[in-house]
């Protein structure tokens, strides 16, 4: 396995930690083009996001699909604005934005 590189970003308020590992399999490119990337967000204080509810996401994919981006933190924040557009995430939104009396 190869070493992950560590970046940290802040969304709309959440601290965030993002690794990302582009060849977490070296022998799959051996045989074919596809390089195995795993990439990982996490969450100060387990905040939840539009793309996980604990605060934490392990992704696997094609190394291709994160090298469009300049880097894995631009991949997520692309990622965090299409997901946040859900009817699932704005309704999280707007609860926590209401106050309660109990």
């Amino acid at each position: 396995m190869s070493q992950y590189i560590e970046s940290t970003m802040v969304w709309r308020g959440i601290n965030i930690t993002v690794r990302y590992n582009s060849d977490y399999f070296k022998s799959t490119h051996k045989t074919s083009n596809f390089r195995l990337a795993h990439l990982e967000v996490v969450t100060e204080n387990k905040a939840p996001l539009p793309f996980t509810a604990s605060g934490y996401r392990s992704h696997f994919t094609d190394a291709s699909e994160i090298g469009q981006y300049d880097t894995p933190v631009d991949f997520v924040k692309v990622w965090l604005e299409a997901t946040a557009k859900s009817k699932q995430w704005k309704k999280q939104c707007n609860r926590n934005n209401q106050l309660t009396l109990f």
